[in-house]
């Protein structure tokens, strides 16, 4: 039947649904309230009291607009997503404010090192306040929007980093060896949080101590340069990590995340290191002035120590691929043979032998 306070109740309903499943639900819901008001009425005309009744009893546009509404995610990270967000926050934040101050404190000796008067005392450590707490609150923010974005992203496209919904789903209990250890992804997710807070903030303090002088081994203008090359690298890593610490052992998932990410991460230190900007020219030099005999082998260390670098985090990136691919195929291995036994064990008790 049509009527005013119906349409109107039916608008809405609808008008923020999808517009594909407008019509659908407008003449689904007209159907239920006419079956109900037949229900109610029998063969009288329904009156305005009726109506009234009948559409209290299905709630309120809100409530109905609820249950239709196809996005049933209406938080920004849900369950079973926020226990784990939680816990990984919190050891992002922690490494994040750990690293700044150790950058801060550090770069702060370097400019304390420089003063030769109360002036410049009170000036720099007047500087070195101002820097702490505008670092730390810019690290913080960042890295609360980043680890947020992250796991909102898991949840609202529905990836899947726990297994254990449904008893189907549960995984085997691991061994020891099939086990990651948690203190070893916590390490690994601080070592890349505060590799970059350092590399962003205080590039400088990797630097050589020549003639009570710092001599800082990177070109920091290349590295401000290419800043968007360190947050990937350093992302691509955490990533990773986050996952072996959700997972808590070797599997399919951590061994395909690990040659993605492993993978993904030397390309980034190759296009990275590739730059013979990247180290700091005067480097070379003053190594050739402190060794006489031995400088130029010195200066030639020194000249290369890009691509020296580069072979260090290509072994580590490829050794940990490996050691992760053996350890997981080797789990895998053991749940298959495993699952043999206890099928032939099952089919002997059945067969009664």
């Amino acid at each position: 039947m049509k009527n005013d306070l119906i349409e109107r109740y039916i608008y809405a309903v609808t008008k923020r649904l999808p517009q594909k499943v407008q019509k659908d639900i407008s003449d689904e819901l007209r159907t239920l309230i006419d079956d109900m008001l037949v229900e109610r009425c029998g063969e009288l005309v329904p009156e305005e009291k009726d109506i009234r009744v009948v559409l209290t009893e299905l709630g309120t546009p809100e409530e109905l607009y609820e249950k239709y509404n196809p996005d049933n995610k209406k938080c920004l990270i849900g369950s079973p997503y926020y226990s784990t967000y939680k816990y990984v926050l919190k050891i992002v934040m922690i490494c994040t404010i750990f690293g700044i101050i150790l950058a801060n404190i550090i770069s702060g000796i370097f400019d304390f090192s420089k003063s030769n008067s109360i002036e410049n005392v009170v000036s720099s450590t007047a500087t070195f306040i101002a820097s702490l707490i505008t670092n730390l609150i810019i690290s913080v923010g960042v890295s609360f929007g980043f680890v947020t974005a992250l796991f909102a992203f898991f949840y609202h496209k529905d990836i899947k980093i726990d297994t254990t919904s449904n008893l189907d789903s549960l995984p085997p209990v691991p061994k020891k060896n099939e086990k990651i250890s948690k203190v070893d992804s916590i390490i690994s997710i601080g070592i890349s949080v505060i590799f970059l807070v350092v590399f962003l903030t205080a590039p400088q303090i990797f630097c050589i101590v020549m003639y009570n002088e710092f001599i800082p081994i990177f070109n920091l203008e290349t590295i401000r340069q290419t800043w968007y090359i360190i947050v990937m690298f350093s992302v691509v890593g955490i990533i990773r990590d986050v996952v072996r610490l959700i997972e808590g052992r070797y599997s399919k998932k951590v061994m395909i995340i690990t040659i993605i990410a492993n993978v993904s991460s030397a390309l980034l230190a190759i296009w990275w290191l590739a730059d013979d900007k990247i180290i700091n020219p005067n480097i070379s030099k003053s190594m050739t002035s402190l060794f006489d005999e031995n400088g130029q082998f010195m200066s030639n260390i020194f000249s290369n120590f890009q691509d020296f670098f580069l072979t260090i985090i290509i072994f580590a990136l490829m050794l940990d691929m490996l050691v992760t691919v053996f350890k997981c195929l080797k789990s895998k291995e053991k749940q298959y043979g495993n699952s043999l036994f206890c099928k032939a064990r099952t089919a002997r008790i059945f067969l009664g032998r």
